[in-house]
């Protein structure tokens, strides 16, 4: 009986879908909303009887009547201290709208006087980013001070670099560094869009925002039904199952290896032989496919040579593979990258050794959704 009940409601799910994808196509698959909630978004908002939260916190509720319900996932989020208001979960205006009206709009004592760790915040999600695929979207609601806990530039660009994520801005600065900071973030990627609190009180102002992230209308169609329009799909007839970019291509498949190295060095410790075989097992089910081993550095040293270090590192990695565990030579080509590519931040001995990386990318073999 269970089933059959699930079964209804996943009927009913897909068949409410239609009423809106008649005329819209999703820009995003999935979007989070980080709402920053320290001590200074308590302050008034304009100098008006409204805190900035409590202006979020409504703005929000009129943006959730905005998005229509095209299959998205959304998540709501706060910063500073970190919650989780709505799991990332399929979107429905009703359920996320009482995820918005759980927005601490009051702050208690020690909130008010609560630091901005804004870049702890951002870190948070990313094992809900790293959970889904395809095209997400971050869209933060911040006055952008922060004054404890790690940058946030380097946690959003590594967010955008490693999982592709298109930050929008919502700003509530009223001082400069702020919303430099905010301005910064926008700049990581074409796609974002920003606006400043007070633009979004205009209804029409709103409807634009929303659209800009979240959808376009259905002019030419989306034959292959990836989610991006013919007159912007650069590869037409993509596989179903397969997850895009924004340009509706497919995303190659992307196996991190884990090979980590010492400061400046490029030899494969011993602890790292059964992750190479595990990989080579794997590569088993691909025979034939093109791998480009792909070596990865931190940011201490000069371009120059960290490029050249990191193509000792993907070189040293093709030879383990090919003279220790059999594998076919012609089918691995190594590239560096040097510092290019970082993951984490290099501000930290921590973010450092993660960047100091062996990556390999399967030529022709591509993400599922």
């Amino acid at each position: 009986m269970r089933l059959k009940l699930f079964g209804v409601f996943l009927m009913a799910l897909v068949l409410a879908v239609p009423a809106w994808g008649a005329d819209y196509v999703r820009k995003v698959d999935n979007f989070l909303i980080l709402l920053d909630t320290s001590g200074s978004m308590y302050d008034s908002f304009q100098k008006g009887p409204q805190s900035k939260v409590g202006h979020a916190a409504a703005l929000l509720a009129r943006m959730n009547k905005e998005i229509p319900e095209l299959g998205y996932l959304g998540g709501l989020y706060t910063a500073a201290p970190f919650r989780e208001l709505q799991v990332l979960s399929p979107f429905a205006q009703k359920t996320y709208g009482e995820a918005v009206a759980k927005v601490p709009v009051q702050c208690k004592s020690l909130q008010c006087a609560w630091p901005t760790p804004l870049g702890v915040g951002l870190a948070a999600l990313e094992p809900a980013i790293k959970s889904v695929s395809g095209r997400t979207a971050v869209i933060i609601l911040s006055d952008g001070m922060e004054n404890q806990g790690p940058a946030t530039l380097p946690i959003a660009k590594m967010l955008a670099e490693k999982y592709g994520v298109c930050f929008h801005v919502i700003s509530y600065a009223d001082k400069a560094s702020g919303q430099a900071l905010l301005d910064a973030i926008a700049k990581l990627k074409d796609c974002s869009v920003s606006a400043k609190a007070a633009q979004l009180d205009d209804p029409a102002a709103l409807s634009t925002f929303v659209r800009k992230v979240f959808y376009d209308m259905v002019s030419d169609g989306d034959d292959d039904g990836d989610g991006v329009l013919n007159s912007k799909d650069k590869c037409p007839g993509t596989p179903k199952d397969l997850a895009v970019d924004v340009d509706g291509c497919p995303i190659p498949l992307t196996v991190t290896l884990h090979v980590f190295f010492d400061f400046d060095k490029w030899d494969i410790k011993p602890q790292y032989h059964k992750d190479l075989a595990n990989f080579a097992n794997f590569m088993k089910q691909y025979p034939g496919v093109k791998v480009e081993i792909d070596g990865h550095t931190d940011s201490i040293g000069s371009d120059e040579y960290n490029q050249k270090l990191s193509q000792r590192r993907a070189e040293s990695v093709r030879m383990y593979l090919v003279q220790k565990l059999g594998m076919n030579p012609s089918l691995l080509t190594a590239v560096g990258f040097g510092e290019s590519k970082p993951i984490a931040s290099n501000d930290t001995e921590e973010g450092r050794a993660k960047n100091r990386r062996i990556e390999a990318v399967l030529d022709g073999v591509y993400k599922k959704r």
